[in-house]
């Protein structure tokens, strides 16, 4: 049941993170992409009508045309217009290919200043660059680029284009949509199937310790009056006549929660857990002299786990290093 839940939680979150992005903030990405092609396949006479209509929501009036009419094909068109007292010249940069830069707003306000322009608006389908923006505010001129282009100009855009672009990003929505789905199923799936294992981890790092009588932790603590007793080959008990010497998976994992549990009821050790299938951990309180062998009568039980790694960890409060060590190498 833990699986299923783990599995069910991971698809619920990434459904309910991805989809809302994809619906709410990509679509509108996607729009405005979809609305800036068709804005780009418009001939400059249809773009500068809707520009026309759209300056003049901001009150500005067309009081003719600049010299961009005989500017070469790719370098733009211009629009002189007026607020009542005060010159406007617009120039477009008419393709989704341009990346304004600072000389394409240095070009601009040589012009106003020969066409008496106080302001000027550049736009353009593409996208302005820093330096362009950085000009732009020192020779008193707006910006207009990508999405803001198609927010101005969405408006007055004929219903036909309009029902096209909304298409087009939510096909496109619809299928980024499709696919956070199919994550969130691969997401849930793969929980399902790693759930036990991740489980079984968990019971393992939670193994309970064992009571120690205070008598006994003094006595671990205290040093070693003698050295630590070699490994040797130990005797089988009538107890141990069924531990098998190559187990499966599954019988193996069974010897190392045994193995936990004998070492965690032994004086002198705290809290012990496997940190992969073949590192003991141990955390002390007694010298590693006194613990060793304890730790090795348990682990020499099982034949498979005699040359497994053990890390031991510093005594609470004592400047130690951590040890490892092996019970046989071999």
């Amino acid at each position: 049941m833990s699986a299923w839940i783990l599995g069910g939680s991971l698809a619920l979150l990434t459904a309910a993170v991805g989809l809302p992005y994809v619906w709410f903030v990509r679509r509108g990405t996607h729009r405005a992409t979809a609305g800036l092609r068709a804005i780009a396949a418009l001939r400059w006479r249809e773009l500068s009508t809707l520009v026309g209509q759209a300056m003049q929501q901001r009150g500005l009036r067309h009081a003719g045309r600049g010299h961009g009419e005989a500017a070469p094909p790719g370098d733009g068109s211009r629009l002189l217009m007026t607020d009542g007292s005060q010159r406007w010249l617009l120039a477009c940069k008419h393709g989704s290919a341009y990346r304004l830069g600072s000389h394409h707003v240095t070009e601009l306000a040589a012009e106003m200043e020969l066409a008496e322009a106080r302001h000027g608006i550049l736009l353009t389908e593409g996208r302005a660059r820093a330096g362009a923006l950085a000009a732009a505010a020192r020779h008193d001129i707006e910006v207009i680029d990508g999405r803001r282009l198609w927010t101005l100009l969405r408006p007055y855009v004929g219903p036909e284009t309009r029902t096209q672009v909304e298409a087009a990003a939510e096909a496109r929505s619809r299928t980024e949509a499709f696919c956070v789905a199919g994550l969130a199923l691969a997401l849930g799936a793969l929980g399902v199937v790693s759930g036990d294992a991740l489980v079984d981890g968990l019971a393992t790092l939670r193994a309970p310790r064992g009571n120690v009588e205070p008598q006994a932790l003094a006595a671990a603590a205290a040093p070693a009056a003698s050295p630590a007793v070699a490994p040797r080959e130990p005797e089988r008990l009538p107890e141990d006549a069924g531990i098998e010497d190559f187990p499966d998976e599954a019988t193996l994992q069974h010897y190392r929660n045994e193995v936990v549990r004998g070492v965690s009821l032994q004086p002198g050790i705290g809290r012990v857990f496997w940190l992969t299938h073949n590192t003991l951990v141990v955390d002390r309180t007694g010298t590693i002299e006194a613990i060793w062998p304890l730790v090795c009568a348990e682990l020499e039980r099982y034949p498979a786990l005699r040359t497994v790694r053990v890390q031991l960890n510093p005594r609470p409060g004592r400047e130690e290093q951590v040890r490892w060590r092996q019970c046989r190498v071999q």
